[in-house]
């Protein structure tokens, strides 16, 4: 969890969830849901989407957990550390792998050095799928648009379609000096498993309004 942390561009204060666990398996959220440590953090957005409740201590019972009552929210991203990307193999809470894609960025007596991942993006997702291979980790770090002085919020995202569309999101925000201002909405995605499993999942999805790429504007799904 990064509650708290400061990663240079100011505290981090909250995380943005597309969905929630219970009784241990995942749920889509109907709206987006927003866990913190800080009291007034907390309070700020109780107090200004006009829909939201707080709804008590999450998982690990130190955070408040606020449910915006909202499914498209304005932020503001900045330069292209806004967002990161990393692959990464886990498992019984230990880090195996951590790289780029290319080259290792953990351990550190293995860092620059080149990790062995497949060049392309289809044969990293091959092999993550056999558990041989690492999965993505990509983390937004964003500011709210109506309330940018309460803190930097992050969105932590393993979605192989966001990942894909990383470089293209790093290379607009890196056009722009300014704070980029976008929406961060979610699309409800379903499908039916080969074996017959009816499955259905909240999409995070970032737009960039008023940036357009070869006549299309640019909607990122994370």
């Amino acid at each position: 969890m990064f509650i708290g942390h400061d990663d240079g561009d100011g505290a981090v204060v909250g995380q943005f969830h597309v969905g929630r666990h219970k009784d241990g398996k995942p749920v889509a959220a109907s709206s987006w849901r927003v866990t913190t440590r800080m009291q007034h953090v907390a309070d700020a957005l109780v107090g200004y989407y006009e829909n939201s409740i707080l709804a008590g201590k999450a998982k690990d019972g130190r955070a408040a957990e606020v449910v915006t009552g909202c499914d498209r929210v304005p932020i503001l991203l900045v330069g292209q550390r806004a967002v990161t990307l990393r692959m990464m193999l886990k498992g019984a809470g230990e880090v195996f792998h951590s790289c780029d894609g290319y080259r290792f960025l953990d351990p550190a007596p293995q860092y620059g050095e080149p990790c062995g991942c497949p060049s392309t993006l289809g044969e990293r997702k091959s092999a993550a799928a056999t558990g041989r291979g690492p999965v993505p980790e990509t983390r937004i770090r964003f500011r709210l648009a109506e309330l940018p002085n309460i803190g930097m919020f992050v969105l932590n995202s393993s979605s192989w379609a966001f990942a894909e569309e990383v470089p293209q999101l790093t290379h607009a925000l890196g056009t722009v000096s300014e704070p980029v201002r976008c929406v961060l909405r979610y699309d409800m995605v379903e499908f039916t498993t080969r074996s017959g499993v009816d499955v259905s999942y909240r999409r995070p999805i970032v737009e960039l309004a008023g940036m357009h790429f070869g006549g299309e504007s640019v909607e990122l799904a994370a």
